[in-house]
């Protein structure tokens, strides 16, 4: 039975890759900072080994990775220690023997001429792509088979953004990228070189609030911040860029490319309403009744 090195275990997207492993039959050795705060219940699945390390560690990535088949490459989003743990996976998988590599990274890190501007350096987004980028690069670089995937309310129940009317932002269910690392691991002579968009359904905002209203059965309202609030979400909403990035960027070539990925490798997509059913609990958290 295959066995794969998971690296920063305890991210969403890192579980539900091992989610899909382990039900394909196969074994985790799956790398944490610290193991005596691990909570989630997929880690403490049977087929699951713990490993303490940090991801920029050579010693403590290799010792994990030995007897591996392929690897999951998760980094936490720091420019520039982002490269660090990317060489350092890299760099471990060699050195034992590791015969493939799955990356993920973030939404059209691949085209370069989508976020290499100074638009993209006004709204603050530069520097992380650039980051991600590198991390393509070292694996690019490795010599390893690899794949890439590229996936990303208030208690109020008030929804509030910066989006313009017809920016629309994609949603990725991080299940659907667990299923694509697990099955690019599985069959590394499939996924080699493949660089796989999973950016799913670009909506607006009102289409978003209209599913988490509907699926939830409670009321959500949106409120678009003023410009005075828009300034001050710079530093206190990191996620605030996303939007502003939305508002001046066409996307629409790229969203054309995500829609050939399901029929080219036969995994479905999950719908945004979906995957807010399947999380509704989760969902309902956050949404005063």
């Amino acid at each position: 039975m295959a066995t794969y090195l998971i690296t920063q275990a305890t991210g969403r997207q890192s579980q539900w890759t091992i989610k899909h492993l382990l039900d394909a039959g196969a074994k985790v050795h799956a790398v944490v900072r610290d193991p005596a705060k691990v909570q989630a219940k997929v880690l403490k699945e049977p087929g699951v080994t713990i490993f303490q390390g940090n991801t920029n560690n050579l010693e403590e990535i290799t010792r994990a990775a030995k007897g591996c088949k392929g690897a999951f490459l998760n980094t936490y989003p720091i420019p520039g220690i982002e490269t660090e743990q990317a060489k350092t996976v890299v760099e471990a998988c060699k050195k034992v023997g590791v015969e493939s590599i799955v990356a993920t990274t973030t939404f059209a890190t691949g085209h370069r001429d989508s976020w290499d501007d100074d638009i993209t350096n006004e709204i603050g987004l530069h520097g992380y792509y650039t980051s991600k980028a590198s991390i393509e690069d070292a694996v690019r670089q490795s010599g390893l088979n690899a794949e890439y995937n590229f996936p990303g309310l208030p208690t109020t129940g008030e929804l509030v953004h910066s989006y313009e009317e017809n920016a629309r932002m994609p949603h990725t269910d991080a299940s659907d990228i667990g299923k694509y690392a697990a099955a690019a691991l599985q069959n590394p002579s499939k996924f080699n070189g493949k660089e796989i968009e999973l950016s799913n359904e670009p909506l607006t905002v009102k289409e978003a609030r209209d599913i988490v209203a509907r699926v939830s059965g409670r009321e959500v309202r949106l409120r678009k911040r003023t410009p005075a609030e828009v300034e001050a979400a710079k530093t206190t909403a990191p996620a605030q860029v996303w939007h502003l990035f939305s508002n001046v960027k066409d996307f629409s070539s790229i969203f054309e490319k995500v829609a050939k990925v399901q029929e080219e490798f036969g995994i479905p997509f999950t719908s945004f309403e979906d995957a807010l059913k399947r999380d509704r609990d989760e969902l309902l958290a956050t949404i005063p009744a």
